[in-house]
C-alpha cells in the first residue's frame, strides 16, 4: 500500500465517522449536509479498493495519464456508476421524501447507507475517467452544489429553521467542504499539467 492509498483510506474513515456523529446529533439542517460525508468518504473508500488491490504493472496508459487496466476495461461501463450513483443519492435530496426521512429512524440510517454506497460506485470508477472527464466532472459537481444551497433554503422552510443557523450551515458547508474540495482539484490540476 503506497502512501496516496494509505491518506485515501484514513482520510475515508474519518469523513464518515465524522459524517456519522454529525448525522445523528445535528439538527435537520446539519444532517442535510452530513450528506456530502458518505458520498465523499465512500467516494475515497472506492477509489482506494480499486487502486490498493491493482498491482503496479498492470496500468495501462490513456492520453498520457496512467490507470489501472480494471479501470481501462470499465470505461466504457462507466455510464451505469452514474446511474447507479443518480439512484442511490438524488432520490433522498427531493424535499418530501427528505421530510418522511427526519421523522424515520428506518429511512435515516437507509439514507446514509445509500448515499456511502453511491459515493462508493462513483469512486470505483472515477479512475477509468481521462483527465479532461474528470474536470468536466468537478465542474458538473460545483453546478451541482449550488443547486444543493437551493435546497437548504427549501429545507429551512420546510423544517423551520431560523435564517441565521440556515447562513451559519452554507457557510459551513462552503468553507469546510467546497473549499478544501477546490484547493485539492487544483492542485491535482496543477501536477497533472506539470506546473508543479
Amino acid at each position: 500500500m503506497n502512501i496516496s492509498t494509505k491518506v485515501a483510506f484514513y482520510l475515508s474513515l474519518i469523513l464518515l465517522a465524522s459524517s456519522a456523529v454529525t448525522y445523528v446529533v445535528g439538527d435537520p439542517l446539519t444532517r442535510l449536509l452530513s450528506y456530502q460525508g458518505p458520498i465523499l468518504g465512500g467516494g475515497v473508500l472506492g477509489w482506494y479498493v480499486l487502486n490498493s488491490s491493482v498491482p503496479k504493472d498492470q496500468v495501462v496508459e490513456v492520453d498520457g495519464s496512467l490507470m489501472p487496466a480494471v479501470s481501462y476495461i470499465l470505461r466504457k461501463r462507466t455510464w451505469l456508476a452514474f446511474v447507479a450513483f443518480s439512484v442511490l443519492v438524488i432520490p433522498w435530496l427531493i424535499p418530501p421524501v427528505a421530510v418522511v426521512v427526519e421523522h424515520s429512524i428506518a429511512f435515516s440510517i437507509t439514507a446514509f447507507i445509500s448515499q456511502l454506497v453511491g459515493g462508493f460506485v462513483l469512486g470505483y470508477f472515477i479512475s477509468s475517467l481521462k483527465f479532461m472527464e474528470k474536470v468536466v466532472l468537478f465542474s458538473l459537481g460545483f453546478a451541482g452544489d449550488i443547486f444543493y444551497v437551493m435546497l437548504l433554503y427549501i429545507f429551512s422552510t420546510l423544517f423551520q429553521v431560523s435564517q441565521s443557523v440556515l447562513v451559519n450551515d452554507v457557510l459551513g458547508f462552503i468553507y469546510g467542504i467546497k473549499f478544501t474540495e477546490g484547493i485539492v482539484f487544483a492542485v491535482y490540476v496543477i501536477k497533472k499539467v506539470n506546473a508543479i
